[in-house]
């Protein structure tokens, strides 16, 4: 503050008691940049005024006039900055977690959406400790605010073989020969072959079976071996990726598996 008018203890106590309620209202008073340059207006204020008592009163009305000049945070970030006071050292951590998110999928972490994550994170182990996918699972589970996330992508690609290879033709007629009686129809030797078909697509012999190349393999056995890690609730949750990219390649499926471990890997420093 500039030199000139000096404020006596009670008037510091009034300035202490306007603080505490001008920040549950977004004045910034957190950050060192905010809360100085809201600090040296205040003062310009009753520097200006030295006949004007330091009241709660007063020191409102000296935000008032020059509200638009204040450093304002959103209500997210005031309630996030006061309830990062209760355990520093977990608020950093959970900080540095959600630094490493923001992909499509992953927890969002910016804007509103990162301090309201970060504060049902906190509130949730700071109460019970655990690692943060646990907290993360408990809160998808339960009523109530639920976590941000990155919107994944629409496909808007066929996803089956059919969808894909289809070229347009009616197939309403498909695999209808024209019987004796001169109707449209299958054979007994039609549903015969069918179902020979059938059965050696579903019981193929060993020449058979489509094979897969060394790499395939390599891949095929990374990503079946991520479905033994962790926690019950954690290998479901891989297993669910697991499912979901079925058919896109093992390699595709073993990144996606991995990158789902990962979210509680890299948490279990926190208890």
């Amino acid at each position: 503050m500039a030199t000139g008018r000096i404020y006596t203890a009670q008037e510091a106590q009034e300035f202490e008691k306007a603080d505490e309620q001008l920040r549950k209202n977004g004045l910034d008073s957190w950050t060192q940049e905010g809360s100085q340059r809201n600090a040296d207006l205040i003062d310009q204020f009753f520097q200006a005024n030295t006949t004007l008592p330091v009241t709660l009163q007063n020191i409102y009305h000296a935000v008032e006039t020059r509200k638009s000049e204040f450093v304002w945070i959103s209500q997210a970030k005031a309630t996030w900055y006061q309830t990062a006071q209760k355990n520093r050292e977990l608020a950093n951590q959970l900080a540095a977690f959600l630094a490493t998110q923001g992909r499509p999928g992953q927890l969002a972490n910016d804007g509103d959406a990162l301090f309201e994550n970060l504060i049902l994170l906190f509130n949730e182990i700071h109460v019970h400790p655990q690692p943060i996918a646990h907290a993360e699972d408990r809160i998808a589970h339960r009523a109530g605010k639920q976590l941000h996330r990155v919107p994944q992508p629409r496909r808007t690609e066929p996803q089956s073989a059919a969808a894909k290879a289809d070229d347009g033709t009616p197939f309403v007629t498909d695999g209808l020969t024209k019987q004796k009686d001169g109707s449209l129809g299958k054979s007994p030797a039609d549903y015969a072959r069918e179902a020979r078909e059938r059965s050696e697509k579903n019981n193929p012999s060993p020449s058979q079976a489509p094979a897969l190349d060394e790499s395939e393999r390599t891949w095929k056995a990374m990503a079946e071996g991520l479905l033994n890690d962790g926690t019950h609730s954690q290998q479901a949750r891989v297993r669910a990726v697991f499912d979901r990219e079925a058919g896109n390649g093992w390699r595709r499926i073993y990144e996606a598996c991995k990158k789902e471990a990962n979210l509680y890997r890299n948490s279990r420093s926190i208890r």
